[in-house]
């Protein structure tokens, strides 16, 4: 018979002042960051909404965490394009190095040709 899964700890948090009991495979120390962090956001808007419920309260803060991620997702989406174009242009680079070092050593290799080629005549013309 298989082993049953370990039990995942139960947690307990409070957030806008509702106690949660949580049962979940995250680190406990991240989740309660998470729920300092919506608590601090529901502070600051009470401050300023009196009158807002907590309903209200609660849908604001997720509106504005969730607009956070967006800009955070923008970010990131920008910062892969410009990634994805400074790739591209090393790659040019890389390229035209190689095509620069591919010349230089062609007319290296010719100009020894050419000068052994004049050795040999020289060597040819007084023997």
């Amino acid at each position: 018979m298989a082993t049953p899964p370990a039990a995942r700890p139960a947690i307990q948090l409070e957030v806008g002042g509702q106690k949660l009991r949580l049962s979940a495979n995250a680190d406990p120390a991240h989740l309660e960051v998470l729920a300092a962090m919506v608590n601090e956001r529901i502070t600051a808007l009470q401050r300023g909404t009196r009158s807002a419920t907590h309903a209200t309260l609660l849908a604001l803060v997720a509106l504005d965490l969730a607009d956070e991620v967006v800009a955070a997702r923008k970010r990131a989406d920008e910062a892969r394009a410009d990634r994805d174009r400074a790739v591209a242009e090393a790659a040019r680079d890389v390229a035209r190095c190689r095509e620069e070092a591919r010349v230089a050593l062609t007319e290296a290799i010719a100009e020894v040709d050419r000068a052994l080629l004049d050795d040999d005549l020289l060597a040819a013309h007084d023997g």
